[in-house]
Parts: structure tokens; C-alpha cells; sequence
């Protein structure tokens, strides 16, 4: 991207920056639109996103109860010691 770009992008967004928060919302979406419009509605071969929310839950699911909190201080307590000493 070219200075002259750059200095263009700053002053649009400058001007815009009094407008209230609808009318710059407006505006993001008709240039939203503008870019669905110039791509014809073709979509670009879409990258792999990864593992879904529920996959991730279910590589971290167990089926041990949670620890009660007097667990969790003592494995905190010992993780401390174990990094800090005694």
C-alpha cells in the first residue's frame, strides 16, 4: 500500500470518526458490500479453520469431577513449592 493510500485511508477515517456509531456502522457494510459485489459472489477456496468448539471440548472433557477448591489451593501450593522451593 502506497503512502498516498495510506494518507487516504487516514482522512477518511478521520472524517468519519465524529459520525455516530450507526452511520459508521452503515458505512462498513456498504464497504463490506462493495467487496461481495466485486468478487462476482464467488467465494475464495476457504482455509482450514481448524477443530470446532465441540471437538475442542471433547479432547478436554474427563470424566473425573472437577477438584474442590481446598484441591486446588493444595496442587497450587505444590506447583509454587516446585518452582520457587520451600
Amino acid at each position: 500500500m502506497s503512502v498516498t493510500e495510506l494518507d487516504e485511508i487516514r482522512a477518511v477515517v478521520q472524517r468519519v470518526q465524529c459520525w455516530p456509531p450507526p452511520m459508521r456502522i452503515a458505512l462498513a457494510r456498504r464497504i463490506l458490500e462493495t467487496l461481495e459485489t466485486a468478487s462476482g459472489g464467488e467465494s475464495s477456496p476457504s482455509l482450514p479453520r481448524g477443530p470446532s468448539a465441540a471437538e475442542v471440548v471433547a479432547v478436554f472433557k474427563t470424566n473425573k469431577p472437577a477438584p474442590s477448591d481446598e484441591e486446588c489451593r493444595r496442587i497450587l501450593e505444590e506447583e509454587l513449592v516446585l518452582k520457587y522451593g520451600a
